[in-house]
């Protein structure tokens, strides 16, 4: 059972992603998973239901993830590496007008996300930061607070041109690195 809800939730954040929620209804993500409508029913009791689990599975995943990186990272120029490759790869998924839409019309999940950012996403740019000046790997002038605030709202402007997200992060690293650092990157 757990498979097939993952399946839906798949396909349904794919559409999502290339439709708007609000395109989508529940006929739309049974007729592309192929099951019946009642069969949508047994996984997930609404389609804001359904919308709740990708958010959670989404938060649980970026989660683990986050806790996972710097144990697994040779310092912290890698951990920032992988941490911007996940990002990369998890935006890609999404799109300007599911953002909007979960802001605008789901704002219980939009609250979970900004939680999740505040509580999680944010403080591990901080920790990272501290763990590449006390690496000696960082410039010893970073205002780490200014810099995370920097990265988010750059992230924001640019999510939905994956190739400026890419570049944004090259540039963020160059400039957080010393001369000892640069031979990581």
């Amino acid at each position: 059972m757990k498979k097939e809800m993952m399946r839906i939730m798949t396909i349904a954040t794919g559409l999502f992603a290339e439709q708007g929620v609000r395109a989508i209804n529940i006929d739309h993500i049974s007729n592309s998973c192929q099951i019946k409508k009642r069969e949508f029913y047994i996984h997930f009791e609404s389609k804001e239901a359904l919308i709740s689990r990708i958010i959670a599975e989404w938060i649980g995943k970026s989660g683990r993830h986050l806790r996972m990186i710097p144990s697994l990272s040779f310092n912290a120029i890698t951990e920032l590496q992988s941490y911007f490759s996940f990002i990369e790869e998890t935006l890609a998924l999404v799109s300007p007008i599911l953002i909007t839409e979960l802001e605008t019309y789901y704002t219980t999940q939009w609250l979970r996300l900004s939680y999740f950012r505040d509580t999680e996403l944010l403080p591990f740019i901080i920790q990272n930061v501290e763990r590449g000046l006390s690496e000696g790997i960082y410039k010893a002038d970073i205002d780490k607070l200014l810099l995370t605030r920097l990265y988010y709202h750059q992230v924001q402007a640019v999510y939905q041109d994956k190739f400026l997200l890419k570049e944004m992060h090259r540039v963020f690293i160059s400039g957080v690195v010393n001369t000892k650092g640069l031979h990581f990157i």
